[in-house]
């Protein structure tokens, strides 16, 4: 599920020819090997239950786990589409031409998604999901296209639950696994306080530390029991470490940081639901 690119490389490509048939074909290996290896992935983790007599449709909104999915569909359409779009580059494809493809391939590889869910009784096929794909892959085409919207960092956190501990050991029984941990994970909207200030107050905040408001929810599963329970809602307001604002310019320190800005350090964090609630030390 590759994308097709202009054999034609923009003007301002550094490579000889022999370079960018090499960088290309890297990139087409990496298009192709991911989805490989995803696919893969899906049909052992998810798609091994029993098929549906046909597909069908499911609006899977507030369910046990609150949409806590939704945010993981989202940060994955936003990842999917902003990863394409920088191998794209590298590989010297335009920038209109590099928006282009790297959305369509998120959106079609998360389309494949839930193409296969619809065909299983456990699942089927969600345009809930479909939404939050949408919104993710808008995210990142919206970033390329207005770098204003880049203050805007999805970030994320995650830290192993009780209940997945319980369900690994035997303790309790359940399907549980990191993916499904939804507890344990918390997604993030992360903002450059220093980017959206006005000039005069720039000077009173720190370059280096975002303000981020988080998304995540209580236990869905018992850690006791391994019984599913409706969980409620927390929403977060935290501070948030940049590692891009780290000094260093090399290029491969430049990768580093920008890979690691997108994890939510440990940081103290005021829970606002379903309790008021400081947290010192949220993970």
């Amino acid at each position: 599920m590759s994308p097709v690119v202009s054999a034609v490389p923009h003007n301002g490509c550094p490579l000889t020819p022999s370079q960018l048939n090499a960088v290309r074909a890297g990139v087409v290996s990496a298009f192709i090997g991911g989805n490989a290896y995803l696919y893969h992935y899906f049909k052992k983790a998810w798609w091994s239950g029993e098929p549906a007599p046909h597909f069908f449709f499911h609006a899977d909104w507030d369910q046990w786990f609150r949409d806590q999915d939704k945010f993981g569909h989202m940060f994955g359409g936003y990842h999917l589409a902003r990863f394409g779009y920088a191998g794209l580059r590298e590989a010297c494809v335009s920038d209109k031409k590099a928006i282009i493809w790297s959305a369509a391939y998120a959106a079609a590889f998360q389309l494949q998604i839930e193409m296969f869910d619809g065909r299983f009784k456990k699942y089927g096929f969600s345009y809930a999901d479909m939404i939050a794909n949408t919104t993710g892959q808008t995210l990142a085409v919206l970033q390329e296209l207005h770098p204003a919207w880049r203050a805007i960092k999805p970030t994320f956190s995650y830290h192993k639950t009780s209940a997945l501990a319980n369900t690994e050991n035997g303790t309790i029984p359940g399907e549980l696994r990191p993916s499904l941990d939804y507890s344990g994970q918390t997604y993030w909207f992360s903002a450059d306080m220093n980017a959206l200030l006005p000039d005069g107050a720039k000077r009173y905040w720190p370059s280096f530390i975002r303000l981020s408001a988080g998304h995540s929810i209580t236990d869905w599963v018992d850690p006791a029991t391994g019984n599913v329970e409706r969980a409620k809602r927390k929403i977060l307001l935290s501070l948030d470490f940049d590692p891009d604002k780290l000094p260093g310019d090399a290029p491969w320190w430049r990768s580093t940081k920008r890979f690691l800005s997108y994890y939510h350090f440990p940081a103290p964090a005021l829970e606002l639901t379903p309790k008021l609630h400081l947290d010192p030390w949220y993970r």
